[in-house]
């Protein structure tokens, strides 16, 4: 699917909200159907969960912020894994052990 301009989309959203919607809900169809099928249905619950962010909102600039949050949420979580990732590895102590003898040498000088 071939997207318009930015302007383009913007007068069409002051001109016919209803088409814009119908166009933006297809766009997110198209970008989702693109995707491998093992993301497509973790993509559609992304897609419902801003969804109804945005219907909850009470309005677009609240909806904005609220799916920002949702984006800086779910960065912080990856660099924390990636952070997690990095930290190198604490040694292992060991649950047993054998102790070994050791036969004393006797110094030939007195």
């Amino acid at each position: 699917m071939e997207m318009p301009t930015f302007d383009a989309l913007k007068d069409l959203a002051q001109r016919d909200p209803e088409g814009f919607e119908r166009l933006r809900a297809a766009a997110i169809e198209d970008c989702i159907r693109r995707s491998s099928e093992c993301n497509q249905r973790r993509l559609r619950g992304l897609q419902f969960v801003i969804d109804a962010r945005r219907r909850t909102a009470g309005s677009p600039m609240k909806a904005l912020l609220d799916i920002q949050a949702m984006m800086y949420d779910s960065l912080l979580g990856l660099q924390q894994a990636l952070l997690v990732q990095q930290r190198p590895c604490a040694p292992t102590t060991p649950t047993s052990a054998r102790v070994l003898r050791f036969r004393s040498h006797r110094s030939s000088v007195d």
